[in-house]
């Protein structure tokens, strides 16, 4: 088959779950047909600003064509702007405006996702939070599968997104749950369905090195409030102090807030596929303190590797 992914960021720097779940789809469904990546040439979520160049290129096997934000994310603006949508008596135009200032808004995208649609015999759109599939859905829904990777948070209310889950053909949901959730939220009885999820590479756990020394609690993902970091670190000090342990906490992932440094805390900032594998077999327990995931990936990861969560 022909297939197009529509993905908001992709590239082995991009780290976000949506993100790499594309990336693991694409790179194993490239084995056994023509997989071509849309996406745009961001890297960093928070504005969406230019990284990689415009134009097609390959990664891993899978041919990437990435397209220019021209107007990235101006985070002042939207934050001044998002509670007009979330708090306030508003329109639907308004939550539109909100969609186009969160972005990634990039309308060389939308316009080749509409031009190329002939060359594809399915779009599979991952996540429903961005631009990307707000404004480029429509014109391929026809033939559109839909990766909502969807949980129980503000955005899911609005209305914009009551319209968005009428467009696709099919939906791959995650999980039970998450279909479970959005059936309650949306009229979905005649979208055809069905659960699919992600895979993991097993370890060879008849090699599993011995687990670090002093104990260490492992999180893996974007440093933010908004997956629970703050409470994460404020939790784990409170801890360290009460106790009088040695345990270390080591935070893996790019950092979007400061954190005061400590002596028993590491950010560890990327690390490699190979060290991320070592860092889950070696550590105590892998810590999720977000309050909002659909599917996490690095629990999976981490189960194969035979950690706890």
């Amino acid at each position: 088959m022909r297939l197009a992914i529509v993905v908001q960021r992709y590239g082995l720097e991009v780290h976000g779950g949506s993100e790499y779940h594309a990336r693991v789809w694409a790179e194993r469904l490239a084995q056994r047909h023509t997989v071509t990546v849309y996406t745009t040439c961001a890297r960093d979520y928070l504005t969406w600003a230019d990284y990689y160049p415009p134009g097609e290129t390959w990664l891993n096997g899978v041919r990437v064509l990435r397209f220019r934000v021209p107007e990235p994310r101006d985070l002042e603006s939207f934050n001044a702007f998002a509670p007009k949508v979330f708090w306030q008596p508003h329109t639907l135009a308004d939550e539109i405006e909100w969609m186009r200032r969160g972005g990634p808004y990039s309308p060389d995208l939308f316009a080749a996702i509409a031009a190329d649609q002939e060359q594809y015999d399915l779009y599979i759109f991952l996540t429903y939070l961005y631009c990307h599939s707000y404004f480029g859905m429509p014109a391929v829904c026809h033939k559109a599968i839909l990766v909502p990777t969807a949980h129980d948070e503000p955005p899911i209310y609005l209305g914009i997104f009551r319209t968005l889950f009428r467009h696709p053909a099919y939906i791959i949901y995650n999980t039970p749950t998450e279909r479970a959730f959005l059936g309650q939220l949306f009229e979905l009885d005649s979208t055809p369905g069905s659960e699919v999820g992600v895979g993991v590479e097993l370890p060879d756990l008849a090699n599993l090195p011995p687990p670090a020394e002093p104990p260490t609690l492992l999180y893996i993902g974007r440093i933010h409030p908004s997956k629970g970091c703050d409470l994460l670190y404020t939790y784990a000090v409170q801890y360290m102090a009460e106790r009088r342990t040695d345990l270390r906490v080591v935070l893996v992932g790019r950092a979007d807030m400061e954190l005061p440094t400590h002596p028993q805390i590491e950010l560890a900032g990327f690390v490699s596929e190979a060290e991320k594998q070592q860092l889950l077999q070696r550590c105590r327990a892998l810590v999720i303190p977000s309050p909002f995931e659909s599917l996490s990936i690095v629990t999976l990861e981490a189960w194969a590797a035979a950690a706890p969560c």
